[in-house]
């Protein structure tokens, strides 16, 4: 995405608590079939191994769950209320947190 006149930077944080991690990414991208909602992001937490203890995307590829939607450590994914890329990223804090990882 980078030198997309079309897409801006909202949020890149990468935070490393040693044996785990989060990285949250997202863009304002221009409105389309893809991102009805003008945005792009993803926010992962995992070990690491690499392997996903949480995520949250709106990519497509999930059709049958929805746009926006939390990928979990067994695999499964589930559709999410999205309220605003603000509402999501304190969402995503919070579990953090409960796992045991100051913010």
């Amino acid at each position: 995405m980078a030198g997309d006149e079309e897409t801006k930077l909202l949020v890149d944080v990468t935070k490393d608590f040693g044996d785990r991690y989060a990285e949250i990414s997202a863009y304002e991208v221009p409105e389309s079939e893809r991102y009805p909602d003008g945005v792009k992001y993803a926010m992962q937490y995992g070990n690491a191994a690499g392997e996903t203890i949480i995520r949250y995307d709106n990519f497509p590829d999930h059709p049958e769950v929805g746009r926006h939607h939390k990928h979990r450590a067994d695999g499964t994914v589930e559709a999410i209320e999205f309220e605003g890329l603000r509402a999501l990223y304190e969402r995503f804090k919070s579990e953090v947190i409960k796992h045991g990882h100051d913010w």
